[in-house]
Parts: structure tokens; sequence; C-alpha cells
């Protein structure tokens, strides 16, 4: 973004992500009711039901089992959000749908073409309120504790240069050792038990194609 539109132009926001505290409330509130619950889940199958994080094909079952759900449930969190209501200071309440979208007709597109001051530089992405949020806070210590050794400077304005690191995850792709004919029956054992999102169902689930995928695949599960 910033070889195309030049530098300090708000093209995007990096550096400590307490800058940026939209997004951290964001992942609070995601965590919160969606991810939580399926970490709690996932370690309650490793410590009881047999999941080995450590083994590529359990991997593999646990996203092919459980990944189409959790990206569903993630699709209603989004749509729910962008539709609920946010309290507007000095006029009505009003969605993140109908902001981002009404507000193109009144107000018009932002394009890149749009040269931000400094001063607006200074304060762009900041939730002052969610400054003040314990939560937020200790959510950004909880998942970003190297940021706290960072300098407490690092407005886009004072650094010029990416940071030395960025945040990164690597996941590894679904890539399965089935036949399109074994993941047929795998998928046909797990059917019954497919939809509810209920935690018992989930276990079964798991339970399930983990001894199919045994007695499908031998030793490799």
């Amino acid at each position: 973004m910033e070889y195309h539109n030049g530098q300090r132009r708000g093209s995007y926001i990096w550096g400590r992500s307490i800058h940026n505290v939209r997004i951290e409330r964001l992942w609070v509130d995601v965590t919160t009711q969606v991810g939580q619950a399926w970490h709690d889940f996932f370690t309650d199958l490793e410590i009881h039901h047999g999941l080995d994080i450590n083994n590529i094909n359990h991997r593999w079952l646990l996203q092919y089992l459980f990944l189409p759900l959790i990206n569903e449930q993630l699709s209603f969190w989004a749509d729910s959000w962008n539709n609920h209501k946010i309290q507007i200071r000095d006029g009505p309440n009003r969605s993140p749908i109908d902001m981002f979208g009404f507000d193109m007709f009144v107000h018009g597109f932002r394009g890149s073409d749009l040269n931000l001051t400094q001063a607006e530089l200074e304060v762009y992405g900041v939730d002052w309120e969610a400054l003040r949020s314990e939560g937020i806070l200790r959510s950004q210590a909880t998942n970003n504790p190297s940021q706290l050794e960072e300098p407490a400077e690092s407005s886009s304005i004072r650094q010029t240069a990416p940071p030395p690191n960025l945040n990164f995850v690597h996941v590894d792709p679904p890539q399965g050792i089935m036949t399109p004919e074994q993941l047929h029956v795998l998928e046909q054992s797990v059917l019954p038990w497919r939809g509810s999102g209920q935690l018992e169902d989930l276990r079964a689930v798991w339970s399930t194609g983990i001894i199919g995928a045994r007695l499908l695949c031998g030793n490799l599960f």
C-alpha cells in the first residue's frame, strides 16, 4: 500500500496494536463469543479424547470435521455485528453496515487520493474509549506480550518504517491422505452428529471420526 500510495497516507495501520484498538475490541468480542468455546473444546479433545496436536493427520482431521462449522459461526457472528445498533452521539443509533453503505451516498467515496494531515494520522485508528477498557488492555497484554517491551511512542508520524516483526501464525492447510471413497465413508459415519453444534454431538463427531480414520488408514491416525 505504501509502495502504491506513498507513506503517511493512512493506507493501513501497523505498529503496536494498542494504536489500533478498534480491531483489539473486535478480537475480544470474537474470542469471547466464538473462539474461546472452540479453544476449550479442542483442549478437552486433547486431554480426554485422543487428539494429538503433533500429528499432522490429526490436525487435518480436526479441520475436516470442524472448520466448516467454525466458519459458519464466524460468518453468523460477523453478520450479527454488522447489523447491530451502535449508539451515536448526537444522532440516531445505527448499524455498521448502514453507516458503511448509506454514508457513501451522503458523503461520497473516500479514496486513496485523500491526503491526511499529521494531526489526523496521529489519531488514525485510535478508539479512545476502548483505551480505558480493562478488558481490551488485558487482551492486548495476553495476546501481544512482546509488544509491551516496545517504546510507547509508535504512532505513524513518529515511525516511518515498518516494524521489525509482524505477528504471524502458520497454519498447515488441510491436505488429507484419504481417497474420495474413504472420505465418503468417513463423512457417512459422522453424519448423524453433524449440524447441531451441541457439545456432546461435537465430541461424538470427533470420537467417531478418529475411530473411522484409524480403521481406514491404520496407524497414520
